[in-house]
């Protein structure tokens, strides 16, 4: 089979809508082209570029230290842990809200594997309907996931918990059992039931609890 690579990620550009809630992306340059030429030989000149932006914006990762100050920040995360990892795809059916343990359905042993809950949602990226009805785990789905185990947990929505329970299940119990989080991906659609590896690499920054990333699935 010739090997294909799907870029699980959304693009991040300035304005875009983070959530109803946020502050947009600001992305410039710390020194622009017209200002570098200024000092660079003739015929040249270079971008450094510099960019405000909150943790949680397009597709992003949540290190366990998000919910739990013992816990890893983005700099100490293991990276065993977040490439090459054997995917699990499960598809919710369509409808669904609240996934439980029956929306999920038998998951098995994921002890070193990534966990990615298809839902479609990510068809409503860019519009308001993305944050409305966006599919979560319940307290009973979170359970059941963690007993199957996975190192990484994945999701095609806005949020992996009810943006209306303060008790953030899915978040609180999946960072605490030190696992890490992905959410607002795409293209799950893509992605074989099993059978594709994924990597994700979020840039090791201390203190840091979440960052935008660029998850890439890895078939063949």
């Amino acid at each position: 089979m010739k090997r294909r690579i799907i870029d699980l990620g959304h693009v991040v550009a300035q304005d875009m809508i983070v959530s109803p809630f946020m502050p947009k992306p600001v992305i410039g340059a710390m020194l622009d082209r017209e200002q570098s030429a200024r000092f660079l030989a003739d015929g040249v000149s270079c971008l450094m570029s510099k960019i405000e932006i909150v943790g949680n914006t397009g597709t992003y990762l949540n290190a366990p230290f998000m919910f739990h100050e013992d816990g890893h920040d983005l700099a100490a995360l293991d990276v065993e842990r977040l490439v090459d990892l054997p995917v699990r795809v499960v598809r919710v059916p369509e409808g669904v809200v609240a996934i439980d343990p029956d929306a999920l359905g038998e998951l098995g042993d994921l002890d070193g594997a990534a966990l990615l809950i298809n839902t479609g949602h990510d068809r409503h990226w860019g519009t308001d309907a993305f944050f409305d009805a966006s599919p979560y785990l319940t307290a009973d789905g979170v359970k059941h996931v963690l007993q199957a185990g996975p190192v990484v947990v994945g999701i095609d929505s806005h949020n992996i918990d009810d943006g209306t329970d303060n008790h953030k299940p899915a978040q609180d119990g999946l960072l605490g059992a030190g696992m890490c989080v992905l959410q607002q991906l795409t293209r799950l659609g893509e992605v074989p039931e099993r059978g594709a590896r994924l990597t994700v690499l979020p840039a090791p920054i201390k203190g840091m609890a979440n960052l935008p990333v660029r998850p890439v699935a890895i078939i063949g």
